[in-house]
């Protein structure tokens, strides 16, 4: 869907809203109407399944139910707006998927698309870019994929390129349920690399490590096709529950329109020098 058609959609819903309730200054309606615009698992609760920190994309933590980063910005405001508490359900990163699946959270913290997962959620606006790189010691000779045949490497259960990885490096691929593990894993001399997303670098336990390189991945390398190199994260609904969704998404519109999502960039908490972007915001073809 278009972002043009998304918001006009969206917000002949919000005016009707607005106007049933006697408009505001701010344009938030009751929490009561708006919950009967949107259905969440536990009426008036936010349930969101979080995999773990990565700034500048999100923050878990301190608090129990304490997300920040450019998602948790986004999804605190909207849930302000829209009369809801928050409360996450800390998990692994395949467990996520299945948590939305399952219905056991109304979001699913942001992740790549592809269009067999696309089959299965329905995605917001995108949150950012993110790129996959290899991560080495300074002290190995890296001259590209070839260079890790036969070396113990690390990633990540359920990722996009994890079945690339999968059939590239058989019996040496190290699989994780978390990026943390992954990472510590490669940091320990447990795995000569470490495949992931470049904001890795900048977060725990890498943090900055001046001990570690980063190569680029090019199209082909690993048997990764180009389209997915590089990707955007986008929060990730079931596909029974797309006006949340939508709801999501006319929440970063509001966010850009009044300067807000400005705020949330120079707040994301990542450390200086970390990549940062906001993709336009266009949804992926969805595919339920």
């Amino acid at each position: 869907m278009y972002r043009s058609r998304l918001r006009l959609a969206l917000g002949v819903v919000l005016v009707l809203v607005t106007t049933a309730c006697g408009s505001s200054t701010n344009g938030n309606t009751s929490s009561s109407t708006i919950q009967g615009m949107i259905k969440t698992i536990t009426p008036g609760v936010l349930t969101i399944a979080t995999y773990g920190s990565a700034l500048p994309l999100m923050k878990v933590g301190p608090g129990a139910n304490e997300i920040g980063g450019l998602s948790g910005g986004w999804a605190n405001a909207f849930a302000q707006d829209f009369g809801l508490q928050v409360k996450l359900f800390q998990t692994t990163f395949s467990s996520t998927l299945l948590a939305v699946q399952q219905g056991k959270a109304d979001l699913g913290e942001p992740v790549y698309y592809n269009p067999t997962r696309a089959k299965t959620y329905y995605y917001t606006y995108p949150v950012d870019l993110e790129s996959l790189v290899v991560f080495t010691k300074k002290s190995f000779s890296y001259s590209g994929p070839s260079s890790l045949q036969g070396h113990k490497v690390a990633t990540v259960t359920g990722y996009v390129w994890t079945p690339y990885f999968q059939k590239f490096f058989g019996s040496n691929l190290q699989l994780y349920t978390t990026q943390a593990d992954a990472a510590t894993a490669f940091k320990n001399g447990q795995a000569e690399a470490y495949l992931d997303a470049d904001l890795n670098y900048f977060n725990a336990p890498l943090s900055l490590s001046t001990d570690i390189s980063l190569h680029p991945v090019a199209s082909g390398d690993f048997g990764i096709p180009a389209d997915i190199i590089a990707n955007e994260s986008y929060w990730i609904v079931n596909c029974n529950e797309k006006a949340l969704a939508n709801a999501m998404n006319l929440e970063r519109d509001n966010l850009e329109a009044s300067g807000k999502w400005k705020t949330i960039l120079a707040q994301d908490g990542a450390p200086a020098g970390t990549p940062q972007s906001s993709p336009p915001l266009m949804t992926p073809a969805e595919g339920c």
